[in-house]
């Protein structure tokens, strides 16, 4: 009893301050920001929701025992990529005449999450296609509480781009210690290989190469500044994809105005990233060396070079998968090199001219020595006679 009154005093407050939200934002729509800010880019509508939703304090008892928030950061909802449609483009079901005094029925907080995973299907439904044949669709089924359902791994109003190895590794940390059993180099491993890219083994891959700043890290396409796809389009001037020297033009042109060198970093990603939704067991993974360390490789035959856009998401512009291999382009990427997949045919004549010298010079000086030899036996054999 003590619990339904806290929660029915904590309703009432929270419609309270709702309704006086709503008439702020009827009156003054400037001024109709909750305690922790809403920020401008927020519609009317959604800055009344989060006058309640905005304070921290707010949540619901729920059947089970568990707690539900039902809190929501208006600053990181605004930045992220759901924050141009509004709240009521994923809480639809909501009516706001009769809310928040008529509630939904949440039995339990997994109850309520594989209910807004099925939200996300309604936009994502490529996304969730491909999810339901993954091992975490799998074991959701099978009634696993832990396997992960659309807001376990992006989040719920944050939803902001991420890597999928940024993703991956805030439920598989102890993965990584354990790749390092079997797998040679398994740092690098980690950081110039998607996890997707063997964890959806079928699902096409490519080399992403990606501007790297050093220290500052990922290149940032900054507001302002020249598109990256416009200077990408300029230096490919035959429109079919970057080559070497195109590329190196490319980066020299970047690498003017930037405050600090640029590189190219690469990545073996998958060339959809709907794709990485696919995962499979860790029995299923691509664990075969010469998928890549071979020439000739399928992800190496699909290029493109990238910089993160303002969003966070890659903006990608193609290029020729020769340049990997191509003698042109070594200045241009000092940091990629994949034993056997990024093999060079110019290296590769190099390597036989030098064996070939290397053989043919002590063959030549010794057959030079034995005809010399015969040489000298015959003439003095021809003068005792």
């Amino acid at each position: 009893m003590a619990r339904l009154q806290r929660l029915d005093a904590t309703m009432r407050a929270a419609m309270r301050h709702f309704c006086a939200v709503v008439l702020a934002v009827a009156a003054q729509p400037a001024l109709c920001a909750a305690a922790d800010a809403v920020e401008p880019a927020l519609s009317d509508a959604d800055a009344a929701c989060l006058g309640c939703h905005s304070m921290e304090a707010l949540a619901r008892s729920l059947p089970d025992g568990e707690t539900l928030s039902l809190h929501v950061a208006a600053g990181p909802y605004a930045r992220s990529v759901h924050g141009a449609f509004g709240c009521g483009a994923c809480h639809a079901d909501i009516d706001a005449s009769v809310h928040p005094a008529q509630g939904k029925d949440i039995q339990s907080r997994r109850q309520y999450a594989i209910e807004r995973a099925e939200a996300c299907g309604l936009c994502h439904a490529d996304a969730a296609e491909r999810h339901a044949g993954s091992v975490h669709a799998r074991r959701a089924a099978e009634g696993d509480p832990l396997a992960p359902l659309c807001s376990g791994c992006h989040g719920s109003h944050a939803v902001t781009p991420r890597t999928a190895y940024e993703t991956c590794v805030r439920c598989h940390s102890a993965d990584l210690a354990a790749h390092a059993k079997w797998l040679p180099n398994s740092r690098t491993h980690h950081e110039v290989v998607s996890c997707a890219a063997c964890h959806a083994p079928e699902a096409p891959r490519m080399i992403d190469l990606r501007l790297h700043g050093g220290a500052a890290g990922w290149v940032v396409e900054q507001e302002g500044a020249t598109p990256f796809g416009e200077l990408a389009r300029a230096a490919d001037a035959d429109g079919d994809g970057l080559d070497a020297l195109e590329l190196r033009g490319l980066l020299q042109r970047i690498n003017r105005d930037a405050p600090g060198p640029r590189r190219l970093r690469g990545r073996v990603e998958l060339r959809e990233d709907v794709l990485a939704h696919g995962l499979l067991a860790r029995e299923e993974a691509i664990r075969a060396c010469d998928s890549c360390h071979r020439y000739g490789a399928e992800p190496f035959r699909n290029v493109t070079v990238s910089i993160v856009g303002t969003d966070g998401r890659p903006l990608r512009y193609p290029a020729k998968a020769e340049i990997l291999g191509s003698a042109l382009a070594v200045e241009s990427l000092p940091e990629f090199y994949a034993i056997g997949g990024t093999r060079s045919p110019f290296l590769d004549l190099l390597f036989l001219l030098a064996l070939a010298g290397g053989i043919g010079v002590p063959a030549g000086h010794m057959t030079l020595k034995w005809l010399f030899r015969k040489h000298r036996a015959r003439r003095a054999g021809s003068g005792g006679e």
